[in-house]
């Protein structure tokens, strides 16, 4: 990129006049013919540097879904304006949505699993739980009292079972000896069970049923031990539920708890962050350059899929030469000149100086940001290339003439003024700075004087240039 040490002193109004022709010195009548005539002004010379670059913008960054699926929504075209936050494409999400819907209820049952397990009992729950005790140990006492009695218990339930024993016995003698007596008598004899012998037979058995069932139908003492080791047990259950519903949760049910209700929420949360990752919403205010996708494309994970360029603040990055990035400061004002807007120019204002060097081609230069600060309305559009001049000096009020007015004799300089008479009068003068075809100048002259620019040969043109200072 060229660069190069620019003067810019705005547009001077040089005044042609017919035929003056320079004379000796001191006033003196002239002819008014080809000769050229300027005006002695007070301008504020500024020295600039310029330099070519292309507008960008603040910032600008791919957007893309962070999972794959398929492209459901795009709210955005090329051009739009758009707020950081708002939403610019969606991937289809009926899946993801459903397990959120699932996820969520889980969350819920586990959320009242947890507050009903730190919750403080009720008077209800305290007086169930204590009737559930006071069951037990009835229950208990009871079991104790048969074990303690066991022996008593089957002394009685066993009392009867011997004599209905006997009486079976006997009972069935008495029907044996009506059956051989029957037979003895008649060898076609035929039994009757509705017999008295046979009456008593049933009755003496039905008795013995009766008191066998009754007998065997007493615990043993194993039975009943086991019974009042069962049945404290179910005390022990019953005192430790009631402790617990007073005493509140350990800290072990508190902590298993607290995980499986913490896990319920990662879960959900996992499942929505899957559902952020189906939608691109832009990340600052900005204006969309470019959509890369269509609806109903399937795309991958983090493929491009939308460009957001942030255009509040537009700048140009500029390249400037090691010989002049000294002169080169923040805050310095400077000249924006696009190429498409045909002469038009936009104030800017150096932001920014690379601490580091870039060297390209053996040439070492800095980068330097200078911002756009007032485009007003012209279009101007990101990616313009540019002229730059940022302004490295200034001399304000000074007195200026055309540098092709100051002539030069020996050691002397001068410039001739021309009268109201068209007579001249030479004026001594001392160069100084000269900037874009103006000489700062100091001697006996005053705004608004008309100098003479003297016609001269190329000799008389390099033995008159001015030795004063300038660029």
């Amino acid at each position: 990129m060229q660069k190069r040490i620019l003067i810019s002193a705005g547009v001077l109004v040089a005044a042609i006049v017919a035929g003056v022709t320079l004379l000796n010195p001191g006033a003196q009548t002239v002819s008014a013919q080809d000769q050229q005539t300027a005006r002695v002004e007070r301008r504020t010379l500024n020295s600039t540097i310029e330099t070519t670059g292309t507008i960008e913008p603040e910032d600008s960054v791919l957007l893309s879904f962070g999972m794959a699926g398929s492209v459901s929504e795009i709210l955005v075209e090329v051009g739009s304006e758009v707020r950081a936050g708002d939403v610019l494409a969606r991937l289809d999400t009926s899946d993801i949505e459903n397990q959120i819907a699932r996820q969520e209820q889980s969350l819920i049952m586990q959320q009242a699993s947890y507050d009903q397990l730190i919750a403080d009992p009720s008077a209800r729950e305290i007086a169930q739980a204590e009737a559930t005790l006071a069951s037990a140990q009835s229950q208990l006492i009871q079991a104790q009292i048969n074990l303690d009695t066991a022996p008593n218990n089957l002394t009685i339930n066993c009392a009867n079972l011997d004599s209905a024993a006997l009486q079976l016995e006997r009972a069935q003698e008495d029907y044996d000896d009506y059956v051989n007596d029957g037979y003895q008598m008649d060898a076609t004899f035929i039994p009757d069970a509705d017999s008295e012998p046979g009456e008593r037979l049933r009755d003496a058995q039905s008795s013995f049923d009766v008191a066998q069932a009754q007998c065997n139908e007493t615990p043993s003492v194993e039975q009943l031990e086991a019974a009042v080791s069962a049945a404290q047990a179910s005390v022990d259950q019953a005192q430790a539920a009631l402790d617990e519903l007073l005493s509140g949760p350990t800290d072990e049910e508190m902590s298993s708890a607290q995980a499986q209700l913490d896990q319920a929420r990662l879960l959900l949360d996992d499942v929505h962050t899957s559902l952020d990752d189906a939608v691109i919403t832009a990340t600052f205010d900005g204006i969309i350059s470019a959509v890369h996708i269509t609806r109903g494309q399937l795309v991958s994970a983090n493929t491009t899929a939308i460009t957001l360029v942030d255009h509040a603040q537009l700048h140009v990055n500029v390249s400037v030469d090691e010989l002049d990035i000294a002169q080169i400061a923040t805050g310095q004002s400077a000249l924006i000149a696009p190429e498409a807007l045909n002469g038009q120019t936009i104030e800017g204002l150096v932001t920014r100086i690379a601490p580091t060097s870039t060297i390209t081609d053996g040439i070492v230069t800095y980068d330097v940001r200078v911002d756009l600060t007032d485009a007003g309305s012209l279009p101007v559009r990101i990616g313009m290339t540019t002229e730059v001049e940022i302004v490295v000096g200034s001399l304000d009020a000074v007195i200026v003439v055309p540098t092709e007015a100051v002539q030069r004799e020996g050691q002397n300089e001068f410039v001739d003024v021309l009268n109201a008479d068209n007579s001249t009068t030479r004026v001594a003068i001392v160069s100084g700075t000269t900037i874009d075809g103006l000489t700062v100048v100091d001697g006996d002259l005053t705004e608004g004087l008309t100098v003479i620019i003297p016609q001269r040969s190329s000799a008389q043109a390099g033995n008159n240039l001015p030795f004063g200072g300038g660029n």
